[in-house]
């Protein structure tokens, strides 16, 4: 949306997007120039409605800010909340079950901000992994070796990802993941969804991996959680993410509920049960 700057504060000082938006210099000027932007005049030109006012404009683009920024800074706060630092060594972190909402349009350099976010770091690779990934340039084959110096390289992979485990992560033709990721994985939906999730699901579980999910809703944390605790999975901890996107979206199967919110909550798991101390309801900040 506009060129952003290099975190002025630490990670962990950065409660939400408010702190986010007061990092940013010249905030107004740049809210200004999308506004005056060709493509701002040629959407009202063709909206057939009437342009609101600009302030009503610069609140809606700072809410599409905070969506194009959710996923590459909901990864960042993964990478807290387990102590993983991109400053010590190289990572990799796999996002699983990711489709055409991750995938598509999606431009090798969206996941920058995380070079923002941790100054200095490693690398950083960010390898999608679903059978609905979608063709573009981030469809390119995981890295066998670290992820360059100071940038965050992506990578994808069309299939499921305990296929994917087996045939790449297994024969070392892709790194070990340091944390995975999954944005709204809907396992709890359905008794099919949950059937093509449960290979996944234990494979993280058995091989100790520290996970972060997301979900839209308080409803879809709650049934989630049943489903985690029934697979005797180790819920470190779940809270209202602070890096939620602002957008509101219609849920298409219930046009009259009201709106929800991409990752508006997140759960973090780390391993089985029976490894791990009693779980507690937030997870204590890593640093």
């Amino acid at each position: 949306p506009f060129p952003t700057e290099t975190w002025t504060k630490p990670a962990r000082d950065v409660e939400g997007w408010e702190d986010w938006f007061s990092m940013q210099e010249q905030l107004e000027e740049k809210l200004g120039a999308v506004l005056a932007g060709r493509y701002m005049t040629l959407l009202w030109a063709n909206a057939g409605k009437p342009r609101p006012e600009d302030g009503e404009l610069r609140e809606s683009v700072r809410r599409l800010v905070t969506d194009f920024h959710s996923r590459p800074l909901t990864i960042g706060l993964g990478l807290r909340l387990f102590g993983i630092d991109p400053l010590a060594k190289v990572l990799t972190v796999h996002v699983v079950g990711a489709s055409h909402v991750e995938t598509l349009n999606t431009r090798l350099t969206d996941y920058d901000e995380l070079t923002r976010m941790f100054p200095g770091h490693r690398g950083v690779e960010v390898v999608m992994v679903g059978v609905d990934v979608v063709d573009g340039p981030v469809m390119r084959p995981p890295l066998a070796a670290p992820a360059p110096r100071g940038r965050v390289y992506l990578s994808s992979y069309k299939g499921l990802y305990h296929d994917f485990w087996e045939s790449h992560v297994e024969t070392k033709l892709a790194a070990r993941p340091d944390l995975v990721v999954g944005f709204h994985p809907g396992f709890h939906a359905c008794p099919d969804l949950l059937a093509g999730w449960l290979p996944t699901l234990l494979l993280l579980r058995d091989y100790c991996l520290p996970v972060l999910f997301t979900v839209y809703s308080e409803q879809e944390l709650k049934s989630s959680l049943q489903v985690l605790v029934e697979l005797e999975t180790h819920i470190m901890g779940y809270a209202a993410n602070p890096f939620a996107s602002l957008r509101p979206e219609q849920v298409y199967s219930s046009p009259n509920k009201a709106p929800v919110y991409c990752s508006s909550y997140y759960i973090a798991l780390l391993g089985p049960v029976a490894s791990a101390v009693p779980a507690v309801e937030e997870l204590e900040d890593g640093d």
